[in-house]
């Protein structure tokens, strides 16, 4: 039962791997520019959602990390980077979003970081839930 406290870092670790390698590896952003009105090309908004989610993936990876050596829980930041993983690939006013069109490369990057995020927070969850030494409110 001891091990169960070490699902959620475990987890968010391999996560924060896939994320990592998704933005570098196998999924790339895709590599458009957009012209501006005066001539100027600057790079697509998934490219600022990669370097982003990067970021965030090395962050996460630092907490488990932590939370791995200190073998303190850290549930709190640990689903707090996972969602903040998953909420950035969407258009919102809190977010960066990826490219709307259905067939640019972006879009399955930001499929794998939903699913690594979602994974991440999930599981960080579950072992807070099954961890056997939380506290608990007296009835």
């Amino acid at each position: 039962m001891k091990n169960l406290q070490l699902l959620a870092p475990i987890a968010a670790l391999i996560c924060a791997a896939i994320v990592c390698g998704a933005v570098l590896l196998w999924a790339p952003v895709c590599s458009g520019t957009l012209e501006l009105a005066n001539g100027n090309m600057v790079p697509m908004r998934c490219a600022y959602t990669a370097k982003v989610e990067l970021l965030l993936a090395l962050i996460l990876a630092a907490v488990a990390v932590v939370a791995l050596v200190t073998k303190r829980p850290m549930t709190v930041a640990l689903v707090l980077l996972s969602l903040a993983i998953v909420l950035l690939t969407f258009d919102t006013p809190l977010s960066i979003g990826v490219c709307k069109s259905a067939d640019m490369a972006c879009q399955s990057t930001a499929l794998w970081l939903r699913i690594a995020g979602g994974i991440s927070a999930v599981a960080t969850l579950a072992g807070a839930l099954l961890n056997p030494d939380r506290k608990r409110v007296a009835e």
